[in-house]
């Protein structure tokens, strides 16, 4: 492999690593934006279903964590 293709190749990388961060932090957000909503004046079962919409986000971001740490 040329070094200027295993420099491009890194380049990627790090753009893609940057780009799932980001999205790991938009649905942090929109979980919290989610939790805050619960807490307005809305019916018992819309606050349920916001809940598990932002567990089911954070669980998202939990796997992603691993996948990316762990090396999964």
């Amino acid at each position: 492999m040329s070094q200027k293709s295993e420099e491009e190749l890194r380049h990627a990388l790090g753009n893609a690593r940057a780009e799932a961060e980001a999205l790991k932090s938009m649905l942090s957000k929109a979980a919290d934006r989610l939790e805050d909503v619960v807490e307005a004046d809305c019916s018992a079962e819309e606050q349920a279903k916001a809940l598990a919409t932002a567990r089911r986000l954070r669980t998202a971001v939990d796997r992603s964590d691993n996948r990316i740490s762990g090396g999964a």
